[in-house]
């Protein structure tokens, strides 16, 4: 290194301390030798100060409302409850012991309710049969058997006239 002047990027690190000791070591004995790499580091020392001077110079301060809400956000985010906390709260005995009481009651209401089951049923086939037994007994009613007796002498003594009045036939018998 003593024997080549410094590149500008091994300058810079130096001037930052970003270089290994070592490192720094060589370079610090080849400015204290070389004129040409030790003016280059002083100019890029003077435009380092000059850059931060500048900065602290256009630096500007947060008006005191906006200083005061993100400090008030802060606070409150330091002071918000954890996840565990949260879930330990909820696992007080003022809490749990009620919940776990209201669970126990809805589960024996289920079981209570299941065993005794939806009442007493009626298939199907009773309700057929209790219409069968209900029609073939009611006299003339719908799918009932006429004695032959009345069906010879309805056949006989009936007179039948039918009117047409506009679109409807109307049929009559009578004796």
């Amino acid at each position: 290194m003593t024997h080549e002047h410094l590149s500008h990027d091994e300058i810079i690190d130096y001037l930052h301390h970003e270089l290994a000791p070592g490192d720094d070591a060589r370079m610090l004995a080849h400015l204290e030798t070389c004129a040409a790499c030790g003016a280059a580091y002083e100019a890029e020392a003077r435009l380092s100060d000059a850059l931060r001077g500048y900065a602290r110079a256009s630096e500007r301060d947060l008006p005191q409302g906006v200083v005061h809400r993100i400090w008030d956000a802060v606070e409150r985010e330091a002071t918000a409850p954890s996840l565990g906390e949260r879930i330990a709260a909820w696992l007080r005995p003022a809490i749990l012991a009620p919940a776990a009481l209201a669970l126990v009651a809805v589960i024996a209401i289920g079981f209570a309710l299941r065993s005794h089951g939806s009442g007493p049923t009626i298939e199907a086939a009773y309700y057929l049969n209790d219409h069968a037994a209900l029609t073939g007994t009611v006299p003339f009613g719908e799918g009932s058997v006429l004695p032959t007796t009345l069906e010879q002498s309805a056949a006989s003594d009936l007179q039948t006239v039918a009117t047409t009045s506009g679109r409807t036939v109307s049929v009559y018998a009578y004796r």
